[in-house]
């Protein structure tokens, strides 16, 4: 996976004129940013960004089954108490009970990633290599 700042943005492929811009605004977003991370974390800001990136990623993921809970259901499910609260012989309680679940499962694989990441930089730092995880 490579940063935007390592992307070619004439090689995107969008065809649509907001597309162009949102894609050159992120880039101009994205640059400094990028340098800024570099000079003030050397190889550990790769590490730092992709655990933002999921973290973003998973925080997406997180919303959805909430926001299909209350599409379909019509209710906001925030904890195992409120599905407690739920009728237990409606489907509104197992409904519940799963998306709490599922956001409780995808905050370990969010809490599981950042750990491994950071425990491969500090491995990769106590061999002496010094790199992080910027291998080639």
């Amino acid at each position: 996976m490579t940063q935007p700042s390592q992307q070619d943005p004439n090689l995107s492929g969008l065809t649509t004129e907001t597309g162009k811009r949102t894609e050159r605004l992120l880039l101009n977003i994205w640059e400094p940013l990028d340098l800024l991370g570099q000079g003030l974390m050397g190889s550990l800001w790769r590490t730092v960004y992709l655990s933002i990136q999921d973290a973003i990623a998973l925080g997406v993921l997180l919303k959805l089954p909430s926001l299909l809970g209350h599409i379909i259901i019509g209710k906001d499910f925030s904890s195992f108490d409120v599905c407690l609260q739920e009728n237990a012989l409606g489907v509104a309680r197992y409904a519940c009970f799963i998306i709490i679940t599922a956001d409780f499962c995808l905050w370990i694989i969010l809490a599981g990633r950042i750990i491994g990441r950071f425990w491969a930089d500090l491995l990769e730092l106590k061999r002496g290599n010094g790199h992080g995880s910027d291998k080639p």
